[in-house]
């Protein structure tokens, strides 16, 4: 039996997150304005032992960061009253959030669109639709520094 902080004692390890002293679960932000996605995401991560805050749009992303530190922000693009582009921007702007690692989650899938996120310094660009699990593992990789994005050169 593996003990763990993903929904207790399991007969197998779940997602990497059953070990001795996992420490404490990381933070993650999710920022999008369709309460589906969010409610999708929630009950996933939050069933890995994430714990989970949300904002509905970019300037509530960025004051929510700003109070809450996450270990990692999930961003949408498309958002009322500030859309993603400008919330990356501002989280850059202050020294307690410009850190973070954010991943894009957007229906934007031009290579424009893609090419302008990356160059923002997201760890990821993820288009709509997407599969949960490999959403999940992306975030695993993330946290724990294994990930690398398709075609970068080590320590990128």
């Amino acid at each position: 039996m593996y003990r763990c902080w993903a929904r207790g004692v399991h007969e197998r390890p779940v997602y990497n997150r059953c070990t001795v002293n996992p420490g404490p679960p990381h933070k993650v932000l999710i920022t999008d304005d369709d309460p589906v996605i969010i409610e999708l995401l929630q009950v996933n991560l939050e069933f890995e032992g994430y714990d989970v805050i949300t904002a509905g749009d970019g300037q509530e992303a960025v004051e929510r960061a700003g109070r809450e530190l996450p270990d990692l922000i999930i961003l949408d693009i498309m958002m009322p009253r500030m859309d993603g582009w400008t919330a990356r921007a501002e989280l850059l702007k202050d020294p307690s959030t410009a850190g973070i690692p954010v991943i894009f989650l957007s229906a934007r899938a031009q290579q424009a669109d893609l090419r302008k996120g990356y160059e923002s310094g997201v760890a990821a660009y993820v288009t709509k639709p997407f599969e949960p699990v490999e959403l999940l593992e992306l975030i695993e990789q993330i946290l724990n520094g294994t990930y690398r994005r398709p075609g970068s050169p080590p320590g990128f």
